[in-house]
């Protein structure tokens, strides 16, 4: 898998974003509609206004970018065999060790189904250590000897896609806008 170039961070030419700016819009011809066959109905015309503002989007563009970046650093942490995500939830674990499931839930904004089964993969993998609290349905976590040599093992791997990806994204400003996301997460509007 290719780590980054200017297509890679452009977007991908068959993105949803990419197809909406570029696809035909399809209208019928004048003797159809005289015909009554085809009427431009208030859906057609919402869908006309709106089907080349793909690129507008907070969220396709979000999605586009973490995609990228997530391949990106997927690429750069194979040889110490590790995936991004995987990286990124021992990250968590170590710097708050030991951690409670709930906690760990807040700090990286992840559901608990998801947290749970990325949790039970690391700790088949050896990585991560899942022990009972104080109270018995609380669960803490700890990266085990295994997972701190991996963890070691890709920090070399991780400095250098850092350095590649700011020539490219701007880490500071990245930060900077994780830092907004976990406000509007506690602070943001809330939808039904």
């Amino acid at each position: 898998m290719r780590m980054a170039g200017p297509q890679a961070l452009a977007g991908n030419p068959f993105s949803m974003t990419e197809r909406s700016a570029k696809s035909p819009r399809v209208r019928a011809s004048p003797s159809r509609a005289r015909a009554g066959a085809v009427r431009e109905t208030e859906t057609d015309v919402i869908v006309a206004r709106y089907s080349g503002r793909g690129r507008e989007c907070a969220f396709a563009n979000t999605r586009l970018l973490g995609r990228v970046v997530t391949n990106f650093y997927d690429a750069a942490l194979k040889p110490a065999d590790l995936r991004a995500s995987q990286l990124a939830l021992l990250w968590a674990i170590v710097a708050c060790e030991p951690v409670e499931m709930g906690r760990l839930g807040e700090v990286t904004e992840t559901d608990q189904t998801t947290l749970s089964r990325t949790v039970e993969k690391l700790r088949r993998a050896g990585l991560v250590a899942v022990e009972a609290g104080t109270d018995r349905r609380v669960r803490l976590l700890r990266l085990t000897d295994e997972g701190k040599r991996r963890f070691a093992r890709a920090m070399p791997c991780w400095e250098a896609a850092q350095r590649e990806i700011d020539g490219w994204l701007s880490v500071s400003g990245l930060r900077d806008l994780a830092k907004r996301a976990h406000r509007l997460a506690k602070e943001g509007p809330q939808y039904p």
